[in-house]
Formats: C-alpha cells, structure tokens, sequence
C-alpha cells in the first residue's frame, strides 16, 4: 500500500506537494477505511481529490503514473528524453531538477523510493528499505557530470550477485532508473523483485474519463468460466436498477473484405497478429447483448443501444471486482464521469464495506455532494489550489482548521476551504 507519495517541479506542480493515506485519529468507520499493514501502522484505503479546472487535480495523477512508468520501461534510446515539463511560469523552475518520492508497505516493510532527475537525465535515485527502525540502503544511484556515467551502489540487503549487479548498472544508463534495468535482468528472487512486481501489478494506469473499460470486460466476461465474475458483474447493475436481468457475449467471425484488409495493415498491431488475421481469413468480434425487462416480457438489446452510463458503471463494476479481488492502487480521473451520484456514492460505500486487502484508490471528482455525506472522513478529502503564480498547492480537509460541526459542503460553497472559481459577469461583450 501507498504510504504517501511527493512532487515537486512537475507541469502545474513547483512546490513539494505531498499526498498522504496516513489516517489521523477520527473514529469515523475506521474499521471500513483503513488496513493495517503491520503492527500498529494503518493506512487508509481511499483518497478524493476536489478542485476546479486546471488546478492539478489530474496533474496528480499524471505524476504517480509518470513514476510507475519511469520504474518499469526502459527508454529504446539512451538519448531519449524524460518525456514531462518542468514547472514554466517562472525563470527558475524550468532549470532545476524535478523530485518524487513514493512511501510504501509491501509484506510488512515500509520502503522509501526517492527520485531526482530533469528531462534529460535522472541524477539521484534511491531505495530503502525498514526492516527495523532504521533504514537500510537496496541501492543507491548517482550521476557523476565529470564523466557523464551513472554510478550506482547495491547495499548487501538488496540479495543480487555481483554479476547481475555489474548488469544492471550497465543498462542503467542516465535516462533508465536502476528499477527498470533491474526489470531487464533475470536476477535471483530478492527484496527488488518485490518492489518491481508493485509497480507492474500492483499499481495501476490510470482511468480517464474516457475509458469506458469495454474491452475489460468482454475480456472478463470471455474468461469467465466459472460465471463468477458475470454474476457479480449482473448484481451490481440490477442493484443500480438499471433494468438488466442478464448479458450474454456474443461471438461472431466474418469474413474479411477489401475495405477491412486495408484496415488491419494500417491498424497499430504487430506484424505477426496481422497476418495471421490475414492469414485466416476471417476476424472475430465479439458484442454484448443486454436482456432488459418489459412490460410483457424480456427483450434483447445490443450494446450500442445502451446508455453512457450503462457502460461507464459497468466498466466501474470490473474496477470494484479487480480491487476487491486483487491487491491494487487504481488512481480515477472524473470518476463521476457518466454516473449518477447516488451510484457515485454507492459505488464508493461497496468498495469500504467490501475490501479486506490492501487496495486503494485515489479519485478526483468535481462532485461536491459528497462533502454533503456522513460517511466521508475529513482525512481522505483534499483540494487542489492555484497560487497566484499559477502553481498547484494541495490542502487535506482535516489540516484546514474546519470545526467538527461546520458542514465541510457548506463550507466549500462558502469558499472557506479554498477560492472557488471566479467567473465574472454573465453578460458577455457582442463587440
């Protein structure tokens, strides 16, 4: 689980700026909201972050998904760069170095993973990890400019042979952080295989507005055999009265013609996927059918007659099933994107009342309703603020001073917490 994670000098985001999962000690439906990841140490499964447009709510994303991708992909160049923006509204930021630094649990063990670097190279990185009270190096990297070489020192924790070492290091070239090399090697089972298999699986790519998650769940629906997960998938719509019984995948080849054979050469898939497409002749889809109730029976209806929000909740529910089922962190942009808040809120009240592991998801939203409900902590609600040089500044609900018995809605459309957008007049000039 994510402990906290810092950025600082990314896009809108100059200052450090920290979010954290560490609970403070509101008694709110603690046993629903936090997991213990060793003894004594809890940290909460959820996260919200509010805050008007162009504030850095997605920018926060963007810079956890930036990390993860930077620990696992190797650039194809070792002059590729960085690929991010520094802070550029002043002369200073867009010339120093950017910084992230993720706190995490993983089997009981806190480990601390620190990042330094520019768009052209990474100049420190470093892994810890607290198997007691003090912090033990795994590896610590840093660039030496005289000779334009990364140096990089495997501490006697980190369990790797001498001559998987000397490989790492020389793959860790000073665009590729020591975590993607190490993912490139066929080291030993050892404390970085752990850290490695967190980022690969158990953090996920962010879910944008956009993504519907059809082909999840046909994919899901497909290797179902057991019916588990269509049975789980049915509960939640019928639960969210959206008037389906059943769905069924519906599988079908047609025959490839001239027009879809220009199609899948120019189509980005790999050589060898196209022709084998060619090759057979045929290609497969795949549709769902809805069963709805009527009033004189049940009739079939074809995905694409159903709703936006029909696919949105049910791309959702395939979320619900892989963070109850698995260990994620699911960070989701908008995720009011489509839904009704009723099933806004239900959906969030499924995950607490059901998640026994340690997933965690981390949310923005522009609806205010929650800050509106009873069982939504003080401590997992942030916002996103423009300083007046244009810089993202984060603020937790619980840190703003806000009196146990002022209702946090009231307060935020009050602009207690932080400025709300000013939108001037409603008269606009015709000249």
């Amino acid at each position: 689980m994510i402990q906290e994670f810092q950025v600082q000098n990314f896009y809108s985001i100059r200052e450090r700026q920290t979010i954290s999962f560490v609970p403070t000690n509101d008694g709110n439906m603690r046993g629903q909201y936090v997991h213990e990841v060793a003894e004594g140490v809890e940290l909460l499964k959820i996260g919200i972050v509010y805050g008007s447009n162009a504030s850095g709510k997605t920018t926060l994303l963007q810079a956890l998904s930036f990390f993860r991708s930077v620990m696992l992909n190797k650039p194809e160049s070792k002059n590729e760069g960085m690929r991010y923006f520094p802070f550029l509204l002043d002369k200073h930021s867009r010339d120093e170095h950017s910084q992230m630094q993720m706190t995490f649990w993983l089997n009981g063990e806190k480990y601390v993973l620190n990042l330094e670097f520019d768009s052209k190279r990474i100049y420190e990185e470093s892994l810890m990890v607290y198997t007691s009270a003090r912090p033990t190096s795994l590896y610590k990297r840093v660039y030496q400019s005289e000779s334009d070489h990364t140096e990089v020192v495997f501490g006697n924790k980190a369990g790797i042979d001498k001559a998987t070492q000397r490989a790492i290091e020389g793959n860790t070239t000073n665009n590729c952080t020591v975590m993607a090399a190490f993912g490139q090697s066929n080291a030993h089972v050892s404390k970085l295989n752990d850290v490695f298999d967190f980022f690969l699986s158990g953090i996920q790519s962010i879910l944008t507005p956009r993504d519907y998650l059809s082909y999840d769940v046909k994919n899901e629906l497909r290797n179902d055999k057991d019916g588990k997960k269509k049975r789980f998938l049915l509960q939640l719509l019928k639960a969210s009265d959206f008037n389906i019984v059943d769905m069924t995948l519906d599988e079908r080849e047609e025959p490839i013609t001239p027009e879809m054979e220009k199609t899948i050469k120019s189509a980005p898939i790999s050589e060898e996927a196209k022709i084998e497409m060619l090759k057979r002749g045929t290609i497969k889809f795949d549709d769902i059918m809805f069963r709805h109730t009527g009033e004189d029976g049940e009739y079939e209806l074809h995905e694409k007659l159903e709703s936006a929000g029909t696919h949105r909740f049910l791309g959702m529910s395939i979320v619900l099933y892989y963070v109850l089922h698995e260990n994620n962190f699911i960070p989701i942009d908008e995720i009011e994107t489509s839904i009704h808040y009723e099933l806004l809120a239900y959906f969030i009240k499924l995950f607490l009342a059901n998640s026994e592991g340690s997933s965690q998801l981390l949310m923005t939203t522009h609806d205010i309703n929650l800050l509106n409900e009873d069982f939504i902590r003080r401590d997992i609600v942030w916002f996103t603020d423009k300083s007046s040089q244009g810089a993202t500044q984060l603020k937790r609900l619980s840190s703003l001073g806000l009196h146990k018995t002022m209702n946090p809605y009231n307060a935020y459309k009050q602009g207690k917490l932080v400025d709300l957008p000013f939108l001037g007049s409603i008269y606009l000039e015709t000249e």
